[in-house]
């Protein structure tokens, strides 16, 4: 595995946490453990999660902070099983998704997240019962045609679909290549030439294989019961359906500007960041993958 890792806005991020009162801090996105590093620098302590299958060895070079350092092999969704069967007590004066991907993952060929080398289709990451060879293989045009127009955004998912049903009568798809070779063969226009034609389908499947959605409102939904007054919660998102979960979230539970809390609710998120947060120029010139970043910030109020 690749030990080249540059996590994306940590500059953003570090500036915005006050490490006087910053006493534990969830990173629910260990990744390849750039943000956690940086944090335990500061002082915090930090519970870090994540479900990648080969986390647990990336996680042992923050072994040296000690105590201070809590790993759990877990999707962030579960963070209320975690608390419960660990008897956590305190509560999170920060939290952070980085719902991007390490270079560890991307480069890792069992998982096969990139189309640039041939691998047997996968694109599970955490060993999930579905896979990205059962979904093309197995589902059906409806539920394929739901996945492209859903997590893709492809406006001609109804063709696509029918298309892989022919495929696959005479060939099964195995590979990353066999599903570019379909793609290419599909004559479906994917709708930029800014971006590889393969990069829409690739995110639609991953996240169906993945429930990547699914799981960020289940962990938006539970988390504030696991937040101290005043905790930030930091979350990065790379393309447009998290992004818009994210902003519909804190949005739906925000507080007035007179402070007060709506509908009854006893908490709000004052938020901090009208718009996203994106990657400097600096930052793009150093590392491409924070091109598509987007960072919103809210504070947690009770």
């Amino acid at each position: 595995m690749s030990n080249i890792h540059q996590p994306v806005l940590l500059k953003e991020i570090i500036d915005k946490i006050d490490f006087n009162v910053c006493n534990l801090f969830l990173d629910g996105t260990y990744g390849g453990g750039g943000h956690t590093n940086e944090i335990l620098s500061k002082g915090s302590s930090v519970l870090a999660l994540d479900n990648y299958k080969k986390s647990e060895i990336i996680a042992l070079s923050n072994q040296k902070f000690g105590g201070k350092f809590h790993f759990f092999r877990s999707n962030f969704k579960d963070i209320d099983k975690i608390i419960s069967e660990n008897k956590i007590k305190k509560k999170f004066d920060g939290v952070l998704l980085d719902l991007g991907f390490s270079s560890n993952q991307l480069e890792d060929d069992t998982v096969g997240l990139s189309f640039k080398n041939d691998v047997p289709l996968n694109m599970n990451y955490a060993d999930y019962e579905i896979s990205a060879y059962d979904i093309l293989n197995d589902y059906t045009e409806e539920q394929l045609t739901k996945i492209f127009r859903e997590y893709g955004e492809i406006s001609n998912a109804k063709k696509l679909s029918n298309f892989i049903l022919d495929y696959r009568k005479n060939k099964e798809i195995k590979s990353t290549f066999d599903f570019i070779d379909l793609l290419s063969k599909s004559r479906v226009n994917f709708g930029s030439s800014k971006i590889n034609f393969a990069t829409k389908p690739f995110q639609a499947i991953r996240i169906e294989a993945n429930k990547e959605l699914e799981n960020l409102s289940e962990f938006l939904f539970k988390i504030n019961n696991y937040l101290n007054n005043n905790a930030l919660i930091f979350i990065i998102s790379f393309h447009s359906l998290e992004d818009r979960i994210v902003k519909n979230s804190f949005k739906i539970n925000s507080i007035k500007k007179d402070s007060s809390f709506q509908d009854g609710q006893s908490w709000g998120y004052e938020i901090l960041t009208k718009r996203p947060i994106t990657a400097s120029k600096e930052e793009l010139s150093r590392n491409p993958r924070s091109r598509s970043a987007k960072l919103r910030i809210a504070k947690y109020k009770c």
